[in-house]
């Protein structure tokens, strides 16, 4: 059963296009936390956060794929996190296996480049969190 970690455009509630495809077609486990960084970058359709492999905590959702979960379905995840399995290297985000609690193993698209300038940290690894705080939209919204 393949679970995934979403901490950012993704979770319900986000507004956006492909977040309503992830509540049609994954079921949400609930609450979680990843080990990492998070920071928010900057677009001129709003901010998006990039998660960094680090010693802090990052909060967001775990999802489940049910049994009619598609790797045509996975393709447009792949797609929206701009990664590409067969050229990692060019993609913006890979999917990889994190710890999650209290889930265990899940995907999660962790950031594969060099934070832009502007960038900015989230304190506490809560994205929707910061964005209300700085009364700032979500890229997509």
């Amino acid at each position: 059963m393949m679970r995934f970690f979403f901490y950012g455009t993704l979770i319900a509630g986000s507004g956006n296009r492909m977040a309503r495809l992830v509540q049609e077609r994954l079921r949400l486990v609930g609450p979680g936390a990843a080990r990492g960084t998070l920071h928010a970058i900057a677009d001129p359709r709003g901010w998006y956060p990039a998660l960094l492999r680090g010693g802090g905590e990052v909060r967001g959702m775990i999802y489940e794929a049910p049994p009619d979960f598609t790797a045509a379905d996975l393709a447009r995840l792949d797609a929206y996190e701009d990664y590409d399995p067969a050229s990692p290297a060019a993609s913006l985000y890979l999917r990889v296996p994190v710890m999650v609690t209290p889930a265990g193993t899940a995907q999660a698209y962790i950031y594969n480049r060099l934070l832009p300038a502007g960038s900015r940290p989230i304190p506490g690894g809560d994205f929707r969190a910061w964005l209300a705080a700085e009364g700032l939209r979500a890229f997509g919204e």
